[in-house]
């Protein structure tokens, strides 16, 4: 009786020996190499291997997967993995074309399109369209081609300022007092007329006793009566 009990906890320790073995296949050896721990990091996360340092008792391991390099840390006596990081992540590459990104912002908004930059943080093309009031900013997803946000801005005009009159010698007032001595009466209109040679007075005069109307020229400089024009 004995005898078969102690043959049972015989196979039942050797058991427990061999499942422990498989588990870690490393148990019983000194340390693992560093092909080894490389092999049981890309078995178990995949990837294509970079390199591989000891750092103390430790192998890391540095692997590239599909969003960036990655270190995991191996232990050299076990050869269990303790931890793994992301060490450098990868920027996914634009998908669509800056052709690509104008076409679709100029399917939201109508206008000549402008300019096309990729900004690269937040993954986005940044679409600028013109028309005639605005410039309109739009954002498209670099993967998806997803329109994003979209912003106007209205076109500022030029400040226009108007043409000085030259410094006349005369005034309004004056030229009309000038043509008065043509034809006394209530002036019609009065308008002044820039030339390059200092610009001139016309006065439109009319008298209502003797039914007559004239219109003068005055030089603005001189305050000379150039024409005189009746009418009967």
């Amino acid at each position: 009786m004995k005898k078969w009990m102690l043959m049972a906890a015989g196979t039942v320790l050797l058991g427990v020996i061999v499942i422990a073995f498989l588990l870690n296949p490393f148990i019983g050896s000194e340390s693992i190499s560093a092909q080894e721990a490389e092999q049981s990091v890309l078995e178990l996360y995949g990837g294509e291997l970079v390199g591989t340092s000891e750092v103390d008792n430790r192998f890391a391991v540095d692997f590239n997967k599909a969003d960036g390099l990655y270190t995991a840390m191996v232990n050299k006596a076990t050869g269990q993995v303790e931890s793994m990081k992301l060490i450098e992540k990868k920027e996914p590459a634009a998908q669509l074309t800056e052709e690509q990104a104008g076409a679709a912002a100029l399917k939201k908004v109508d206008g000549t399109l402008e300019s096309v930059t990729y900004l690269k943080d937040n993954q986005q093309y940044e679409v600028k369209i013109k028309d005639e009031k605005n410039i309109t900013t739009v954002l498209v997803a670099a993967a998806t081609g997803e329109i994003g946000n979209i912003t106007a801005e209205p076109i500022a005009k030029p400040d226009v300022k108007p043409e000085p009159e030259p410094d006349a010698a005369i005034t309004q007032d004056e030229a009309i007092a000038i043509a008065k001595q043509t034809l006394d009466g209530e002036v019609q209109e009065a308008e002044f007329v820039q030339t390059e040679g200092g610009g001139y007075y016309l006065i439109e005069i009319e008298n209502e006793e003797s039914e007559r109307e004239v219109t003068v020229q005055i030089h603005a400089i001189r305050g000379e009566t150039l024409t005189v024009e009746w009418d009967d």
